[in-house]
């Protein structure tokens, strides 16, 4: 009896031994499959960062990854999950009254645009945030206050509306040959979207020319500026322009892309482009053209912005057609896709 006691006693013992040696065991392996895992994400961070070329070959993150935002009138940097961003970005960049699709579409062009910051890396010229809430420097982008203060009563309502937009569009990215695209957008085309060569000198292959002709019934699609002899001078200086007595042989030959952007003009000495004489007039697009009749020099231009990438007007011109904000991103985007995170 007291054999078969003991026989059982040293076999629980055992057992009980075994048991104890497996809890270190798992839970160091837990911990090294965790460290694994984290130093694979920041490898691939660190990566991206270092490889300007190809930062946008990692897939995106999740869309709680946090976007750094250097607020423009102060300078302050906020951190915020890009799908918070996203809904200030669209709300900052398209009336929320627009076409769901369309805005769907801007949503989907400011996320891609949000990723790509987050990839490449935070920047000392933006005091360690990733992007600017600027328009001028990335895109535009509404606080909640300003976002009340833009909409005051309808603020639940199109913030809802602009929300669910940004939440139908999260779970996918637009791609180039496995690249988050650069997915520039405007205002309003000059009746055809731009190459990005004749504006940012390098070429990117989904980033030409399409049509948009439809951005003709724009408000205020075309505009004049009329101005004397001596205003149109002033505002040359800078650029090296010195005037003659006959301001009437000023202006020699202007060459134009296909979409109507000014490539270069012949002023006295100087040859100028359109984007410098948006500059320097403070036009609404690069899309110009400058005569001189009865003593005054008459600037025109059509439409408003960059015209590279997506025409937001054209967006919601397209969707008022029926199309998707798939189909709409790539209709402005040409050979892209889009892809599922």
């Amino acid at each position: 009896m007291e054999v078969v006691v003991l026989k059982k006693m040293f076999i629980f013992s055992c057992l009980l031994c075994l048991g104890l040696a497996c809890v270190p065991l798992t839970a160091w392996s837990m911990r090294r499959e965790t460290v694994i895992v984290g130093t694979n994400a920041e490898e691939t961070t660190v990566s991206a960062a270092q490889n300007t070329e190809s930062d946008t070959e990692a897939q995106p993150t999740s869309a709680e990854e946090a976007i750094a935002v250097c607020m423009a009138s102060s300078g302050a940097v906020v951190e915020m999950s890009v799908r918070e961003y996203c809904i200030g970005a669209v709300a900052g960049e398209m009336p929320a009254l627009y076409e769901v699709e369309a805005l769907k579409a801007q949503a989907a062009a400011c996320m891609n645009l949000a990723r790509r910051a987050v990839l490449q890396g935070t920047s000392d010229r933006l005091f360690g945030a990733h992007i600017s809430s600027s328009a001028a420097q990335a895109q535009a982008y509404l606080t909640e206050e300003q976002m009340r203060q833009k909409w005051g009563n309808a603020y639940d309502v199109y913030y809802a509306r602009i929300a669910a937009a940004v939440d139908a569009v999260l779970p996918y990215a637009v791609m180039y040959e496995n690249e988050l695209c650069q997915t520039c957008f405007h205002a309003v085309s000059p009746g055809k979207t731009e190459n990005s060569e004749n504006v940012w000198v390098a070429a990117t292959d989904y980033l030409v020319a399409v049509d948009s002709s439809f951005d003709s019934t724009a408000e205020h699609f075309e505009t004049t500026i009329m101005l004397s002899a001596d205003e149109f001078a002033d505002k040359l200086t800078d650029y090296g322009f010195e005037p003659t007595q006959n301001a009437r042989l000023w202006l020699g030959e202007a060459d134009y892309s296909d979409s109507g952007t000014l490539l270069a003009l012949e002023v006295g000495d100087i040859t100028l482009s359109g984007a410098q004489l948006r500059t320097a007039f403070g036009l609404r697009s690069a899309a110009v053209t400058v005569v001189y009749e009865d003593g005054e020099f008459i600037l025109t231009t059509r439409g408003y912005g960059h015209g590279v990438g997506m025409s937001q007007y054209g967006a919601q011109q397209l969707a008022l057609q029926g199309m998707t904000w798939q189909e709409i991103i790539k209709y402005y985007y040409t050979g892209v896709e889009i892809v599922p995170l």
